[in-house]
């Protein structure tokens, strides 16, 4: 079609109601493809007909198309999808209630900078505040959750105006996820009943003029973002002038299928030795996990400074915070006791809750990093430096060698030393995905590398326990890893069971072993103040700890999911190793006393003691 042809009255010149609904619908849905979706996933509904009809449509073109009962799992699956990709995933829903399931993950999405799409399907107008059934106000229903809201009529003119509008629309639905930080839009779009296309309907002019829109795609490349270069001079000047630098790398985004092949990624390796400055990588930075190149030695250094009772140590007199803030306790305590001026390299969001930014480099992390890398060429850390360095490096190989030491009198399997045999589980180039509460804090005390590069997803955004499993599916699926391991706890499992419902849907995909740490409820709590309070230990203590009593096994088998329980370590790693051997998904429960972690932390703080006394 021409961009001058053709009056408005040509336009679908006697096709019927639901026949136009249909190519509007794959108008919408095919300039989504054309701008770069390449997933879309689909919940039952009757009102979002059209729109199903127009993905099943575009999946004959190479639309990956999945279909999730529930709304809540589907918006975290495609979440895992998108933080996989770099790419939205767009969601596909009925109306009502169903979008308000998406509310999580659109959250998470925003605060974890991952591009996602919602097609929420609206009755129409007409149908407004007069008690018809299924309809509310779904109007910005998202609010500041979104980079960006749209209204779209299914049943509106086909004009060419009005098509050229849908067509922009999804253009712009598909830019402002991505820029100027990546998060989710809101398109709500409104049918009218017969919501099917009638078979035979219409002379075909719409689809025409549909199939021509269709060919010439707009295009709307994100620009590229960089750090200021006299924000990077300052920087570089506080690096030459610290005597005690260090580098903190809390949570950063998955790369991309095709950014991990490259391996280095951020080049926190490369920086770490331009400045001299130790790197106290966290497992969810993709820095840690590299390889064993001897870059990450400092990684667990939170832990050490607090189990050696943060004595032994001078503090730091300059932090580069790389990404997201540290998870670990002990990093964070570290942190604030030294406050000492920061210079942040950050993705996006202002990432400074300690207000002690000096310098902020804000853009693509690994470009910061070597654009400082560059400035720092010539530099030679002082001899007090180098003496501050070998401090860390000492300390932290204590800890490495009493975390690794059995203790004979200790609490025998603890969630820790679950942790541990998970990671050295996962296989190179798999995907490790950590759950919130303990278990991401479990691998900064416990776990030691692998010895072979890992890639590490986490829902730090707002690290919730939500999703955890579906969106653990979800970035499996999108290709890229040949298997992984999700690292969770009974209480997040039991929180996402629609995320184990998602098995059949996944189907024969790379092995996705799920190992749950089943310590009897939420002993995240045991580490708070609340412990200390007396109503905790008692029967109300329940509101925190939540013990469930629940038989996975039986769960397992109901969504017909292949499961073990052990009890001890090297059972543990020898049902990962059976599962890592077969397709699909299976579920792997490691039980654990409910005070064998705490016993297990007291153990090493008395390790830390004796050895630092020698």
């Amino acid at each position: 079609m021409g961009r001058n042809t053709e009056s408005a009255r040509s336009f679908g010149a006697g096709a019927g109601a639901g026949e136009a609904q249909f190519q509007r619908a794959r108008l919408l849905v095919g300039a989504l493809v054309q701008a770069g979706v390449r997933r879309a996933v689909t919940s039952p509904g009757s009102r979002s007909t059209p729109l199903v009809l127009a993905a099943l449509d575009a999946a004959a073109a190479g639309l990956d198309v999945a279909s999730i009962i529930d709304e809540r799992a589907a918006g975290f699956f495609a979440l895992g999808q998108a933080r996989a990709t770099g790419l939205p995933t767009v969601l596909i829903c009925t109306s009502g209630t169903a979008p308000a399931h998406y509310l999580p993950a659109m959250m998470e999405a925003r605060e974890a900078g991952v591009p996602l799409i919602a097609l929420t399907a609206d009755r129409p107008m007409e149908l407004m505040s007069c008690a018809a059934p299924q309809a509310t106000d779904q109007t910005k229903l998202f609010g500041s959750v979104v980079n960006h809201f749209a209204e779209v009529d299914l049943a509106g003119p086909v004009d060419p105006l009005s098509l050229r509008a849908i067509r922009r629309t999804a253009a712009q639905a598909v830019f402002r996820s991505r820029w100027p930080r990546p998060g989710a839009v809101h398109l709500n779009v409104r049918a009218r009943k017969p919501l099917e296309p009638e078979v035979g309907a219409g002379d075909g002019w719409l689809a025409v003029a549909v199939d021509a829109l269709l060919r010439e795609p707009i295009e709307a490349a994100v620009p590229a973002s960089r750090p200021d270069p006299a924000a990077l001079d300052q920087a570089a000047a506080l690096c030459r002038q610290a005597k005690r630098g260090l580098i903190v790398a809390g949570p950063l985004p998955l790369p991309p299928a095709e950014c991990r092949r490259d391996g280095g990624v951020y080049d926190l390796a490369e920086l770490a030795r331009r400045t001299g400055f130790p790197l106290l990588a966290e497992a969810t930075s993709q820095s840690r996990f590299t390889g064993g190149d001897g870059a990450a030695d400092a990684a667990r250094l939170g832990a050490a400074w607090a189990a050696d009772g943060g004595e032994a140590l001078a503090l730091p007199d300059l932090i580069l915070q790389v990404g997201a803030p540290p998870v670990a306790a002990g990093a964070q305590r570290l942190i604030e006791a030294a406050g000492a001026p920061q210079i942040v390299l950050s993705n996006g969001p202002w990432t400074d809750p300690d207000g002690l930014g000096s310098v902020f480099l804000f853009g693509d992390v690994g470009c910061s990093a070597s654009e400082l890398c560059r400035r720092l060429e010539d530099a030679a850390p002082g001899a007090e430096a180098a003496g501050w360095r070998e401090d860390v490096l000492g300390l932290c190989g204590r800890f490495r060698a009493a975390a690794a030491r059995p203790d004979p009198d200790g609490p025998g399997f603890h969630d820790g030393e679950a942790a541990a045999v998970a990671v050295a589980a996962t296989p190179a180039d798999a995907l490790l995905m950590l759950g919130n509460s303990l278990p991401v804090r479990l691998v900064e005390t416990w776990a030691a590398s692998p010895g072979h590069r890992v890639w590490v997803a986490s829902q730090r955004g707002l690290s919730g326990i939500d999703g955890l499993v579906a969106g653990f599916l979800g970035s499996l699926s999108a290709g890229g890893c040949p298997a992984g391991v999700l690292l969770a706890g009974d209480v997040s499992l039991l929180h996402d069971l629609d995320g184990m419902a998602i098995a059949p849907e996944y189907g024969d995909g790379p092995p996705a072993v799920v190992v749950a740490i089943d310590n009897r409820g939420g002993r995240i709590f045991d580490r708070l103040p609340i412990a200390k309070a007396g109503i905790f230990h008692g029967p109300a203590g329940r509101h925190w700890s939540t013990p469930h009593g629940v038989d996975f096994g039986g769960l397992a088998r109901a969504f017909g999911v292949p499961h073990a329980r052990v009890e001890d370590a090297s059972a543990l790693a020898r049902e990962i190793g059976a599962a890592l051997g077969r397709r699909g998904v299976s579920l792997i429960v490691a039980t654990v006393a409910p005070g064998a972690l705490a016993a297990a932390d007291d153990s090493l703080r008395r390790a830390m003691a004796a050895a630092s006394s020698r």
